[in-house]
């Protein structure tokens, strides 16, 4: 009976949100199968599938370069030079040039820092220049963790839903927990420590009857944590954070940082932030916009109702762009106001697979750009999607 539910709820979501796309499309079978990662150096895509291999295929021949096995994970540096690694916790970069790691763990993601020294997130924490970080500091700490397998009843540190190394070397580790929320874990590359996100109240029984009252008595209580400067109201970095949803997204730009959020649970709740770097102490000011871009009604108090997904920043023309239900959107800055512009809407496929979701999950999960118009994107059914401009093709 559960089986039949769920394929009468995905034919369903199906016949309401796949697309028939305004431009052509078509299927290049690669390999056959569905990626988790990717990086793009010019038209060569590396990617990672979903059972561990590294597929190397060019976007403009649609031949496979190179395949390797046992590939987890696969990240550039700054340079284009590509790293990847193996189940075997070897970092390895495209020169076959292999950085020594002498921790054993099963690692789940790869980045790099500045310097190209290896990020490795893996079942036992954060591995960083030779040595293991785990989230001890952390109160609660056993939110992150999860067992292994109904086999091995092991604790272990769990993957991350999202990662990104911000332009101050602070590590943000993003959980979507669906229904139940989300979790944000910070580490700091320079001071080697966790920490999380954080909520500033004080208990008094006139919270929600005197806001104003409210307000100073929080001020007075948390003098180094708030700052009140002429209209705007400061908060030390990471309290008082916008996330309210599972994030689908970061991005950086001129001392802005953009963080799209969404859910789907029965309905769409979907959040645009943007944090204001002001000062060294860190504080920050943050600002709402998902009603300048997205779907909104009347009811809209905590969020659109447009299913909002990942953001990219290109390059090319130093433009931030999002993707949600509705396609690909170019986002137009105006003296703090926003706007959009409209680029194109993928023929894709949709499922639920969110265990916390009574829902579906978004079905592109990361975009980058090659050059102003074209798109590389990361579907969760239709394998790596290419935009050159004028069609899109998928590669399986």
């Amino acid at each position: 009976m559960k089986f039949y539910l769920n394929l009468i709820f995905s034919l369903v979501f199906t016949s309401n949100y796949a697309q028939v796309d305004s431009i052509p499309a078509k299927e290049v079978r690669v390999f056959n199968t569905n990626y988790k990662e990717f990086e793009v150096v010019g038209s060569e895509v590396y990617s990672v599938t979903k059972n561990n291999n590294l597929v190397v295929f060019d976007l403009l021949s649609n031949k496979i370069i190179d395949t390797r096995s046992n590939v987890v994970s696969v990240t550039k540096s700054r340079n284009n030079e590509i790293f990847y690694i193996t189940t075997e916790n070897k970092v390895i970069s495209d020169k076959n040039i292999e950085i020594s790691n002498n921790i054993v763990s099963n690692p789940y993601k790869l980045l790099l820092d500045k310097t190209n020294s290896p990020i490795i997130i893996s079942d036992k924490g954060l591995v960083y220049k030779g040595k293991l970080y785990e989230p001890k500091n952390i109160e609660y700490n056993y939110r992150f963790y999860g067992i292994k397998s109904l086999k091995e009843k092991t604790r272990v540190f769990e993957n991350p839903s999202l990662v990104y190394l911000d332009k101050k070397e602070r590590l943000w580790l993003t959980y979507d927990r669906g229904e139940f929320g989300e979790d944000v874990l910070f580490f700091d590359l320079n001071k080697k420590v966790f920490f999380e996100e954080g909520y500033l109240s004080v208990d008094v029984d006139y919270q929600y009857k005197d806001e104003k009252r409210y307000f100073r008595k929080l001020i007075k209580t948390f003098p180094d944590k708030i700052k009140v400067i002429e209209k705007d109201t400061l908060y030390r970095f990471p309290y008082q954070m916008p996330i309210h949803d599972p994030i689908r997204g970061i991005v950086e730009k001129e001392g802005k940082i953009f963080i799209s959020q969404s859910l789907m649970h029965f309905g769409v709740n979907s959040n645009f932030s943007i944090l204001y770097d002001f000062d060294s102490e860190e504080f920050y000011k943050s600002q709402e916009i998902q009603c300048q871009l997205l779907e909104c009604d009347e009811f809209s108090y905590f969020g659109a109702k447009e299913f909002l997904g990942p953001i990219s920043l290109n390059r090319f023309n130093n433009s931030i762009y999002y993707y949600s239900h509705k396609g690909f959107f170019k986002i137009i800055e105006s003296e703090n106001k926003f706007n959009k512009e409209f680029i194109f809407r993928p023929w894709i496929l949709w499922s639920a697979t969110n265990r916390n979701n009574i829902g579906y999950d978004i079905n592109i999960t990361k975009f980058e750009f090659i050059s102003e118009n074209e798109i590389v994107f990361l579907t969760t059914n239709n394998g790596i999607g290419y935009f050159n401009g004028k069609e899109v093709v998928y590669f399986r």
